[in-house]
């Protein structure tokens, strides 16, 4: 095989979800974690470090430099006093999981704070004044779940709504990978123009009939290591996990909040399936020669039915009991007579029969996708070559199918053309063949990168 070059083309995602009207805010309270501890302190002041670390980090080989940071909207002063030693992880012990969880409570206030002003453009109260009003109106943090005590806080602060995290779920795995994975919810109180100062005004009146916000906005955040190569443990601590899972779920509960938006997977109960990955047997050859063009139907023969090994999309945090293998679903499909194929329509999912089989496999998702179309064209060999130039283009679709009321969440189509140029004596029929196959393996590996993108669309 001589030398080979891969042109990679991906289509627009598409995904569809209802995104409820949203009232105007100006100023929201966010409730703030208890205050912490010296020990805590620590452990945030060790975040703080591995936070700006992270952030000072170039681009690729340095040429593109990063966004400067929004400055942190900090708990408490964390920075060593003169004459002190800094924090770093050797100078902690590991930290329990009760310390853990309120390192992810403060931190997700903190990056929270920092986008409703930065990214949201929001007033918000300091945590001080939060802190004061609190005491002045004989609140607790505890209280504020009833709707009314958060309204008088909203009140006394002239805000137009009360926000209220809450670090509902906190798992830390290790075996071949550390992971830390945070889930919770950010409750909204909304308050009703007449609550608040000034609402006389005609501009407060004409709020009246702007809708209400949904009362809760499901985040979750999740970060992984793999093990050092030398030695034993992990190349990044629990702290510098949940620092990165931390952020990522204040970056998922700020575009909840403010699009409606619900990112996949971020329920603890939540299921997926990932389904086998039809592909053609065959594929057409378009053959261009001294005479003309001709095709040549299914030249290329004997090709994988299911590249479904080829196709991991990230699904993080989901992982053991919550991912239906392929296997499972492989197994189910046999044993109710159904082909893979006939779980689609051309280049749409069949709806009826997926959530009929996503029901069987009680799950919340499945995952599907297949190649829709391979071909290949090649000529007439250049003057002192074995073999003509080949060239292979493939196709390949995916969807993100919500079980319970059959929504195609996410839905992509990519391509991916593969030109070899071969040399020496191989056969002309594994030529073919590889050229074919890794035109589909190109395809699915886009597909994979324009899934990832739509889940990063939820941390904007």
């Amino acid at each position: 095989m001589g030398s080979a070059l891969c042109l990679l083309i991906a289509a627009s995602a598409s995904h569809a979800q209802e995104t409820p009207a949203r009232p105007a805010l100006r100023r929201v309270v966010l409730l703030p974690p208890p205050v912490p501890d010296a020990a805590m302190q620590k452990w945030i002041a060790l975040a703080h470090i591995t936070a700006a670390q992270e952030s000072r980090k170039g681009g690729l080989l340095g040429l593109f430099s990063p966004k400067k940071p929004a400055p942190r909207a900090t708990t408490t002063d964390t920075t060593p006093k003169k004459g002190t030693a800094a924090t770093t992880p050797a100078s902690l012990p590991e930290a329990t999981p009760e310390q853990l969880r309120a390192l992810c409570e403060t931190l997700l206030y903190e990056d929270l704070t920092t986008r409703l002003r930065t990214k949201r453009h929001l007033l918000l109260p300091t945590e001080t004044e939060v802190r004061t009003a609190l005491t002045a109106l004989h609140l607790t943090p505890g209280s504020l779940q009833k709707p009314e005590a958060a309204r008088r806080l909203g009140r006394e602060l002239d805000c137009d709504a009360v926000l209220i995290p809450e670090v509902t779920h906190l798992e830390r795995f290790e075996g071949a990978k550390r992971t830390v994975t945070l889930r919770g919810s950010l409750h909204c109180v909304l308050l009703d123009p007449s609550d608040r100062p000034g609402a006389g005004s005609p501009g407060r009146h004409r709020q009246r009939d702007q809708p209400a916000l949904p009362p809760v906005f499901p985040f979750m955040g999740t970060a992984a290591a793999g093990p050092t190569v030398f030695e034993k443990g992990y190349s990044r601590t629990a702290v510098e996990l949940a620092t990165e899972a931390a952020e990522q779920a204040a970056a998922i509960a700020s575009h909840t909040f403010w699009t409606g938006e619900v990112a996949p997977f971020a329920l603890a109960e939540e299921r997926v399936a990932l389904l086998p990955l039809p592909a053609p047997s065959t594929a057409d050859a378009l053959l261009f020669t001294t005479s003309g063009r001709r095709v040549a139907p299914a030249a290329v023969r004997d090709l994988p039915t299911d590249l479904a090994a080829q196709f991991r999309p990230e699904i993080s945090p989901l992982s053991g009991k919550e991912v239906v293998p392929i296997e499972s679903s492989r197994a189910l499909l046999q044993q109710e007579g159904i082909t893979v194929g006939a779980l689609w329509r051309q280049d749409q999912p069949e709806i009826v029969r997926v959530q009929a089989l996503g029901e069987q496999l009680h799950v919340t998702y499945v995952i599907m996708a297949q190649i829709t179309s391979v071909e290949l064209q090649t000529g007439t060999p250049d003057a002192g070559e074995a073999f003509a130039t080949r060239e292979a283009r493939a196709e390949a679709v995916g969807a993100l199918v919500r079980v319970s009321d059959g929504a195609i969440l996410w839905q992509d189509h990519t391509s991916a053309t593969m030109t070899l140029h071969p040399t020496g004596d191989k056969k002309t029929l594994s030529i073919d063949r590889q050229a074919v196959e890794q035109a589909e393996h190109f395809a699915l590996t886009a597909l994979q990168g324009r899934f990832r993108a739509y889940r990063n669309h939820f941390e904007n």
